[in-house]
Parts: structure tokens; sequence; C-alpha cells
């Protein structure tokens, strides 16, 4: 229980499972199809991402962000912060079955990946994640403020597709004044039942910051796959990053996201951006 308000924390990475069983060539909208003719409506606790504006991913500032996947095996999200650098969550990153983190050649980073082709593409040479991430807590509320990742690659494609920049205050916040003007943000990703193409959760606002202002609450839905995409607020005719999507939740009844501010992450942001420029 955290601020009187109870969060029930579930990975991005795993998604419940269904109460019908279903073919594993069904396509997203045939299972709820399914599920709605044994129903006779959709269950209330069925998230989807139908409702989510797709983007084209060829387009700035939308092939800045892509897929990671690992070992060929699952994906999640992420966006390119630097020419070589890419940022996602730590979870991500963390194998269930080895329970240890994963070896940085299993992960790559596809930018501006949309229906099976992407604008560019780079294994990771290697990645950072908190001291205090530790994987085989799963969803504790130990990790919450540490469920960053920022990966080094190989290649430095953000120089062609580009990448995200930390909001203003979100670099050189000095403790004084509010961090954002307005608590309105947008979420991208590529969540699992639309997993081959961006889509952005729209008209979001945070709810609440925890952790001196690491983790925010936000009223944004996020699925599977959501995990690692960036947080995102409009500044003036540009997209500026101010955080992370790490988890889905509820509040009462009410779906939620949590998500790390870029205040976790922007000083190993701007150590590896110093270390990767020489």
């Amino acid at each position: 229980m955290m601020l009187r308000l109870t969060f029930i924390f579930l990975l991005l990475i795993a998604l419940p499972a269904l109460a019908q069983e279903q073919a594993a060539t069904d396509t997203p909208e045939e299972k709820l199809r399914k599920m709605q003719a044994v129903e006779g409506r959709l269950p209330n606790d069925v998230v989807t991402s139908f409702k989510r504006r797709t983007v084209d991913s060829s387009q700035k500032p939308w092939r800045a962000i892509g897929r990671v996947n690992i070992g060929g095996r699952a994906h999640c999200s992420g966006a390119l912060v630097g020419e070589r650098l890419a940022l996602t969550a730590a979870h991500c990153l963390f194998s269930q079955h080895t329970q240890t983190m994963v070896v940085p050649s299993l992960v790559h980073f596809l930018a501006g990946y949309s229906r099976g082709e992407y604008g560019a593409h780079s294994k990771v040479q290697d990645y950072i994640v908190p001291d205090e991430f530790d994987g085989t807590l799963g969803a504790d509320k130990a990790n919450l403020p540490h469920d960053w990742a920022l990966l080094t690659l190989e290649d430095p494609i953000g120089q062609q597709e580009g990448f995200v920049l930390l909001h203003e205050n979100m670099r050189a916040h000095a403790g004084k004044g509010p961090l954002l003007q307005t608590p309105m943000v947008i979420a991208a990703g590529y969540p699992g039942d639309r997993a081959h193409i961006l889509s952005l959760e729209e008209n979001c606002r945070i709810r609440n910051v925890l952790y001196h202002s690491r983790v925010m609450l936000t009223d944004c839905l996020s699925l599977k796959g959501d995990s690692g995409g960036p947080i995102l607020q409009k500044s003036g005719n540009h997209y500026v990053l101010i955080g992370v999507q790490t988890a889905s939740t509820k509040v009462g009844r009410t779906q939620a996201s949590m998500g790390v501010t870029a205040l976790a992450f922007s000083k190993a942001l701007q150590k590896l951006e110093a270390s990767t420029s020489r």
C-alpha cells in the first residue's frame, strides 16, 4: 500500500492468461471477438491498444523510436536518446529462464520498426542498469525507481534516424520549482496486440509522483510490449523525453501505468553521452 492506494503491479513483459482457449494463429481482433461471443461483451479488465493512433515510423520523431528485440523470443519498446544510445526498461533485459540479465549480444535495437521493416538496426554492444535493480524481485516496489536501462549500440544509427532529447528540466533540475509545466503526456510503444506497428497513447495525465519524483503514475493504458517505450511531452513543435514506461497497474478499478522519470537516469545518460562521443 502506497499513498493509501493499492497498486497491483504487473510487468508489461507478461500478459495474464485469457479465460478461453485461443488458437495460436488468431489475430488479436479474432481473440477479442471469441471472448465477446462467450461473454456477450468484452470483460471489463481486457485492455487493448485498438483505440490508439498509429504513426508513420519513417517520419520524425517516430523513426527514433523502435523495438528492442531480445534473443528473438521477446520484445520491448525503446527509443534512441543519442547517436549510439537507446533507452528501455531494465526488466526487459532480465531472463526469467536463467534468472540473470541477458548478455548484450542477444539484444538488438530496430529504429523506426514497422511491419517487419525498419529504418536502422544495431546490435547492442553493452548496457547499464542501476546497481539497485534486482530482476529476481520481479515487480516488487523496490525495483520501481530503478527499472531503466541505457543501451550502447555498436553502430551510431542515431546520426541518421535522430534521437529524442531529454526535457530540459529533467536534465538539469536543481530541485526548485515545478519540473513540468503541464501534466499531459504521450506514451509510445509496440503493444503485444499490435506488436508490429508503433502506436501512441495520447492525452494522458501524470496523476502522482513517487520516490522523490523518480517514479510517475499516469492514466495511460499500457500492455505487454509497451515496456521501455518513451513517455513524451510536446514542447513547441518538438517532443521531449520525460520518462520510460515500466509497468501497468490498477488504482482501485481504474487501469493506470507506472513509469520511471528521466530524473532517475539523466546523470547516467550524460556520462554515456560524453564517453560515446570521444
